[in-house]
């Protein structure tokens, strides 16, 4: 199944909402979404919501844009086999924490919760598993 967005338009967000990049961001028409009409009533209105999805979007993109540095990657590994919450909320930044670490088979796992808009509008969690030991067969 593929999700087709139209009518994507670039304004510029408050001061508030910015990301952490300071990008443009992009708001999509209420009338068409995905081939489907939107068009009554409640649609019409500003959501907060869609201004919560697209700060979610900029975000967790520059977070997981930033796990491609070795250094921060090799930290983030770290953190999650040795269940260090406070290395790890200081990677994840502000807007996300540590909900749980946890096991699940070979594998040291953290689930963390992200939340985004003016008033917490979209709420993002996620799980990240890093295996316990080095793999023994080598490809």
């Amino acid at each position: 199944m593929s999700v087709k967005i139209k009518n994507v338009k670039a304004v510029r967000t408050s001061s508030k909402s910015k990301s952490r990049s300071g990008r443009k961001s992009a708001r999509v028409s209420n009338e068409m979404l995905g081939g489907v009409s939107m068009g009554n009533q409640c649609c019409n209105r500003r959501d907060p919501a869609v201004e919560g999805i697209q700060e979610a979007g900029a975000d967790l993109s520059d977070l997981f844009h930033q796990f491609k540095n070795p250094v921060v990657a090799a930290k983030v590994v770290r953190a999650i086999r040795c269940r260090n919450r406070k290395l790890l909320e200081e990677l994840i930044g502000a807007n996300c924490h540590v909900v749980c670490f946890f096991q699940q088979g070979r594998y040291s796992c953290v689930r963390i919760e992200c939340t985004f808009g003016q008033c917490c509008d979209v709420r993002i969690s996620f799980d990240i598993c890093v295996s316990n030991q080095f793999c023994r067969d080598r490809f």
